[in-house]
């Protein structure tokens, strides 16, 4: 019985002895596996550290890329500007009042920030396709042009439009510029677009351009004012204007109406001195005038002005020509 029990002891002993082997060998195991696992995980993280570099190193190649496009943008859109100036000074100037109107009405239908760029580089180049047209024919009624000077004329938004062929950043500006002579009812030039066929920057273009070329006597036999450039865009809704855009113009003059001219300033009573010359007619809370457009400032106005916006709370704007006190 005593050699069974020790014979039993000795299996177990060697059982023992395997199983602490066979633990001791895949403890190895596992530790060489580990060890590979994180020469791996190192290798791995090199790698992915050295991608993350090249895709930081090509953002910056695209960005710097995109700023030398973006310069390259600019500096054509200068150069085009001067040439607008050296020809006509007041051609130039038709194009800013026209890229602010542009602009305006663009954000009232919520257009994107680069459909606004190109809307708004757009009507400062519009009449760019003018530039080798005589006086006569620039600054004549178009209802007066007839014959060679006419269809001279009708040829510069095709000039334009060619004048920025290779410059990709200009696609859309030539686009615009191309159809901004035609009609909602199709009855336009140069390609007798019509609706929403006509894009959407060209039918903004054509209300900001009329608009401001009725109250120059470029577009009718008579100057038209503000007021009667406004009226008869609106009674043009759906024949030569985008009704879409017609519906947001009157809040896009009211703006532009009360933005600051270059000539002027925006004060409030606080700001005003005696002496100064208003470059507005100035209508009182009241809604009576109280003081029209090229007359002096006095001290009367002045005190009428501050007890005005100490009754009502609030600060009005008057229009002055630009004066320090």
């Amino acid at each position: 019985m005593q050699e069974d029990n020790s014979g039993n002891e000795k299996k177990q002993c060697e059982e023992q002895r395997r199983q602490m082997a066979d633990a001791l060998a895949l403890a190895e195991k596992l530790r060489v596996e580990t060890e590979s696992l994180k020469s791996d995980n190192s290798s791995l993280t090199r790698q992915l550290d050295s991608q993350r570099m090249e895709i930081q190193q090509i953002q910056l190649m695209l960005e710097q890329a995109h700023r030398d496009i973006r310069m390259q943008y600019l500096a054509a859109v200068k150069a085009f500007s001067i040439l607008m100036e050296l020809r006509s000074p007041q051609l130039a100037a038709h194009g800013r009042h026209v890229a602010e109107l542009a602009r305006l009405i663009a954000k009232e239908m919520h257009a994107t920030d680069a459909a606004l760029q190109d809307i708004y580089v757009a009507a400062l180049l519009h009449d760019i396709g003018k530039l080798g047209l005589n006086d006569n024919t620039l600054f004549k009624p178009v209802v007066e042009l007839k014959g060679e000077p006419r269809v001279a004329l009708m040829k510069h938004p095709m000039k334009a439009e060619s004048v920025f062929h290779g410059l990709a950043e200009m696609a859309h500006v030539a686009q615009i510029i191309r159809h901004h002579h035609e009609r909602y009812d199709g009855q336009g030039f140069p390609d007798g677009l019509a609706a929403d066929k006509i894009p959407m920057g060209a039918r903004i273009l054509a209300v900001a351009e009329d608009y401001d070329e009725l109250q120059l006597g470029w577009l009718a036999t008579k100057e038209f004012d503000e007021h009667e450039a406004q009226a008869f865009l609106m009674g043009s809704s759906g024949k030569r204007y985008d009704p879409k855009v017609i519906a947001v113009l009157p809040a896009a003059l009211e703006k532009l109406r009360a933005a600051e001219k270059a000539h002027e300033k925006i004060l409030h009573g606080e700001d005003l001195c005696e002496g100064m010359v208003l470059s507005r007619d100035f209508a009182g809370p009241d809604g009576f005038m109280w003081l029209s457009k090229d007359h002096v400032v006095s001290r009367h106005f002045i005190d009428r002005v501050r007890e005005a916006e100490q009754l009502h709370g609030a600060a009005l704007k008057i229009y002055t020509v630009k004066k320090a006190c």
